[in-house]
């Protein structure tokens, strides 16, 4: 197995030199980045990132945090972070926190120790003392929080989907579509970063000159996260809505999963959707092609999030200068369950 001694040897630099062509610094000549990465070729030569992280604490690994590593959403963010990596000679380390702030917290000083070179984060609800954390360590090691923090002049990167607006604009839809009951199926209580779809929600209905009926607002319960439970809550509220005499002729839902879970349970009680009640879910998931009717829903760029991300930390990480606040538009996407 070559060395990078051989490698310097074949190409004629010095060790320092091939180090800092595999740590793809701008200093290095073009000529001279050349002739190192022929030599590499023809050595067939692999670099041993631990032993170049015991030199330069720097480890080549980004790590992915979520809280639920089932969920479609974040199968599909670990890709778009992985397309970049990989170009860049990074590995993504996903780690899933099952949703609890000690969890977290536990998990970002592991990685820290480790030196991981940066995080790509996310949250179910944002923990003031992860935060502060964070915060103290954000000067030293990248961050990319992938949804909205309330203070965003805090050091951090965000990319996210402007929730708010694009739910703003699905109940306008489905005013324009002559629906007039339109309700709403919240997350559980402590999943706080979907608020500004409810928001959104609430916006479009002032918008549209539509009261809010309560009894129109449905709230899920707790849960583990996971996809499958999701869709049983879903189940739930439609079995819930099912019995309502007066029921709304149209609900969104904050996430993919529950509307799907409506569908369901209102397919299985013979209401017809989209004639009698019209559903939309957030995010577009896979799964939202595969069941009948084909789910409306409002899509994020979840992919692209994900590759937005790594070239976020990766350039920090060279010390270049990125963008690093990015808002991304939601877009509505027509299927059968409300045409």
């Amino acid at each position: 197995m070559a060395k990078i001694v051989d490698v310097a040897k074949a190409a004629g630099v010095s060790k320092s030199t091939v180090s800092r062509v595999l740590n793809n610094e701008p200093s290095v000549k073009e000529a001279t980045r050349k002739a190192v990465e022929k030599a590499i070729e023809e050595l067939h030569y692999s670099p041993s990132y631990f032993a170049q992280g015991i030199r330069t604490r720097r480890t080549k690994t980004i790590a992915l945090l979520v809280p639920e590593y089932t969920n479609y959403f974040y199968a599909d963010m670990f890709r778009g972070a992985e397309d970049v990596a990989l170009m860049n000679k990074y590995m993504v380390l996903v780690c899933s926190t099952q949703r609890h702030s000690n969890a977290e917290l536990e998990y970002i000083k592991e990685l820290l120790h480790r030196n991981i070179d940066g995080i790509i984060y996310n949250t179910y609800n944002m923990s003031d003392p992860v935060v502060k954390y964070l915060k103290s360590v954000s000067a030293d090691v990248p961050i990319v929080m992938m949804n909205r923090v309330a203070d965003e002049d805090n050091g951090f990167s965000h990319i996210y989907t402007d929730g708010h607006t694009a739910t703003k604009k699905a109940v306008q839809y489905l005013y324009q579509r002559g629906r007039r009951k339109i309700g709403y199926v919240r997350n559980a209580k402590n999943i706080s970063i979907t608020d500004d779809r409810y928001n959104g929600y609430l916006a479009g209905m002032e918008a549209c000159g539509l009261p809010v009926n309560p009894e129109f607002v449905y709230q899920a319960e707790e849960t583990t996260g996971a996809d499958s439970d999701y869709i049983q809550l879903g189940r739930k509220i439609g079995a819930k809505i099912a019995d309502q005499k007066n029921r709304p002729d149209a609900i969104l839902a904050t996430i993919d999963m529950l509307a799907i879970g409506c569908v369901k349970e209102f397919i299985c009680l013979g209401i017809k959707v989209p004639d009698e009640i019209n559903v939309m879910g957030f995010d577009n998931v896979s799964m939202c092609e595969m069941i009948d009717p084909e789910l409306t829903t409002i899509a994020q760029p979840t992919r692209e999030m994900g590759q937005k991300a790594a070239e976020i930390v990766i350039s920090k990480i060279r010390g270049e200068k990125v963008k690093d606040h990015i808002v991304m538009d939601g877009r509505l996407i027509i299927r059968k369950s409300t045409s």
